[in-house]
């Protein structure tokens, strides 16, 4: 928790009940996926996911997502906006130094299903080397230096976090729902 809210600074963007300060940041996650891009240049092909400039319009909202909620985040998988990173370790790790990680970003940390005529699309901005800097300028994030063991001390707090009544929810599925389809368990 010191780390948390001390040398980490998570609590700049995670912050309150929620951990969330419920606005918006670009912090350099990889662009897997289709995204919506609208063929703006210098991306290729409309497949970029602009984030909230394709809210607002405005120029400097590109690449920025909402803070996420870090309640339960250990149970919430795949990470990222986009569900670029596979385990809580290494988004993380990507939160550190968000302009090295994205640069050197590893798609085998994606679990996409695969499908023959998407397959070329979902890396396709990451193999851009001017979407790639794209992502990287907008980055707001400074990298922050913790050891190893300040990590996996991350890390377990971040765990901490985890509600123990929300790792199994099957007592709270109703016994019927109002279509009347049936419920499985």
């Amino acid at each position: 928790m010191k780390l948390f809210y001390g040398k980490a600074e998570c609590a700049r963007c995670h912050t309150g009940t929620f951990q969330t300060n419920h606005e918006f940041a670009a912090i350099g996650m990889p662009q897997i996926g289709p995204g919506k891009g609208d063929n703006l240049p210098p991306h290729t092909d409309g497949l970029d996911d602009f984030g909230r400039e394709r809210v607002t319009g405005d120029p400097a909202d590109r690449f920025a997502f909402r803070v996420l909620s870090l309640r339960n985040v250990a149970l919430t998988g795949p990470w990222g906006h986009d569900g670029a990173y596979n385990t809580l370790e290494a988004v993380v790790r990507h939160h550190l130094d968000p302009e090295t990680a994205l640069r050197n970003y590893d798609p085998s940390q994606a679990v996409l299903p695969s499908r023959e005529d998407l397959d070329a699309l979902d890396f396709a901005i990451m193999n851009d080397a001017a979407s790639v800097d794209a992502i990287a300028a907008a980055i707001v994030l400074e990298p922050v230096e913790l050891s190893e063991r300040e990590i996996g001390q991350l890390i377990d707090f971040l765990h901490a976090l985890t509600d123990p009544s929300s790792v199994d929810l099957r007592r709270d599925m109703p016994l019927r729902v109002p279509s009347g389809l049936p419920v499985y368990d």
